[in-house]
């Protein structure tokens, strides 16, 4: 008699499914151009034009496998087009970046304000008086783009009408159109990355944090010794274990490398207002 065994096995937790291919991911640099045709065929069926930035520090331009300008590319912008963002000096007064570095949402603006999903209070600082100087879009959409590391980029969306001016049903309509951002300026930045500017995991003590925090807060190592009920040497021990740690040759590398790993926030470790 012949008997069926069916042979149970518990899944192996090391082994993790990769998500799900969609017409977004980019998994090497050889997915780059086919996820830029898609985004810039979503953008163009809300009659939109887009822009993508994936690091707003350097500019740098984003490429296909071979190296070739997504945004003049696929996008179609011309190179007169791109040649202001080129220019770091213009960019870092571009209200458009400005107000991109802080949002953490999407939102869009013209010469008479900025206009996101929920109240913004770092949105309410952007000063736009010399908006038509430092713009060369009447009005535009901006999805800003969050990434590991403290790395920023963008993407900037306009009405292919060059008159229009007012973008509120634009915007409405590209609410769907931020996730599939995020997600290929994620994966753009995951296969494009320099390993050497990463910074390596790294176990603070909270004492090291309290006292990082403080530097980078302009406190001196005396100043901090007072604040923490501690020795000035005790500060300056912590702050040298927490530079070896980090893997940094000064106290303003090991800040930056804290800051990009969130061991560092807006108010000092411990600060109460």
């Amino acid at each position: 008699m012949a008997t069926n065994v069916l042979e149970l096995r518990w899944p192996d937790p090391r082994v993790i499914p990769l998500a799900p291919r969609d017409d977004i991911t980019i998994r090497d640099r050889s997915d780059i151009l086919a996820a830029a045709m898609v985004l810039e065929r979503r953008a163009r069926r809300l009659g939109l034009r887009i822009m993508i930035w994936h690091d707003l520090a350097s500019q740098e331009e984003l490429v296909d496998a071979e190296d070739q300008s997504i945004n003049a590319g696929v996008f179609g912008w011309s190179e007169q087009d791109l040649v202001p963002w080129r220019n770091l000096d213009k960019t870092l007064r571009s209200p458009l970046l400005r107000a991109a570095r802080g949002a953490g949402e999407p939102f869009w603006v013209d010469r008479n304000g900025i206009w996101a999903w929920t109240q913004d209070r770092f949105l309410d600082q952007i000063d736009l008086e010399a908006f038509d100087e430092h713009s060369p879009f009447p009005a535009a959409i901006i999805i800003p783009v969050h990434l590991p590391f403290g790395q920023v980029g963008a993407a900037i969306l306009v009405s292919t009408d060059p008159e229009a001016r007012n973008l509120a049903a634009e915007f409405a309509a590209a609410a769907p159109l931020a996730p599939a951002v995020a997600r290929f300026v994620a994966g753009y930045v995951a296969v494009t990355r320099d390993e050497r500017y990463l910074p390596s995991d790294s176990i603070l003590s909270s004492r090291e944090v309290e006292c990082l925090s403080w530097v980078a807060h302009g406190k001196t190592d005396y100043e901090i010794s007072i604040i923490l009920g501690c020795s000035h040497a005790g500060v300056r021990y912590h702050v040298t274990r927490a530079c070896a740690k980090l893997g940094a040759v000064n106290r303003a590398q090991s800040v930056f490398r804290a800051c990009q790993l969130g061991y560092l926030g807006p108010a000092p470790l411990g600060h109460h207002a």
